[in-house]
């Protein structure tokens, strides 16, 4: 029964197909032994938990690098209209989709992105305080930035955390059998047992 389990699992992981690798992995272990299988069958539905739950949505790469080829043409002496189409042509997606449309409407709602920061909300503050477009625009593209490198880092920081499982529980037995078991089997050896 264990060399099925076995041969399942190797067959799933041939085939690349996630799903199968989980269900054969989880059987797998469940033969091992009851607890292992417990364990590993409880961590995959924290693991589909965690992953299903819906993330808030953040401003997108596209957002930045919009923001920061339009400040780069209000920089060169273009005019916001003209700055923020030329960089929408550059940019593909839904953001620029929604900037094109704002500027022809004139109007920030079509470009806002639900959070109140948007590129259209920044230019209107600055146009109706009467601040210069181009800082306040490369502002937001700097905030942006920062943003995006600041949830890099958490991430880049909660890593060591994620991989101690599967080092302590998956690398470091195996480490142990491989460096510690033949000094055991010699010295089990040695006394006749």
């Amino acid at each position: 029964m264990m060399a099925l389990a076995v041969l399942t699992l190797s067959v799933a992981i041939l085939r690349g197909i996630r799903r199968e690798i989980l269900a054969a992995g989880t059987c797998t272990a469940f033969l091992i032994t009851p607890v292992l299988g417990t364990g590993v069958a409880l961590a995959l539905v924290a693991w589909f938990a965690i992953k299903r739950r819906p993330r808030p949505p953040g401003p997108s790469d596209d957002d930045a690098l919009l923001a920061e080829l339009t400040a780069l043409g209000l920089s060169a002496g273009l005019t916001f209209a003209a700055a923020a189409s030329a960089a929408a042509g550059s940019v593909p997606g839904e953001t620029s989709d929604r900037l094109r449309q704002a500027i022809r409407n004139g109007r920030a709602a079509d470009a806002d992105t639900g959070d109140g920061q948007g590129l259209m909300v920044v230019v209107n503050r600055a146009l109706m305080t009467g601040a210069p477009l181009q800082p306040a625009v490369s502002g937001y593209a700097t905030t942006l930035r920062n943003e995006e490198r600041s949830r890099q880092i958490t991430a880049a920081r909660r890593l060591p955390v994620k991989l101690l499982f599967p080092l302590a529980l998956l690398i470091l037995p195996g480490f142990l059998i491989l460096t510690i078991g033949p000094a055991v089997l010699g010295s089990l050896d040695r006394l006749g047992l």
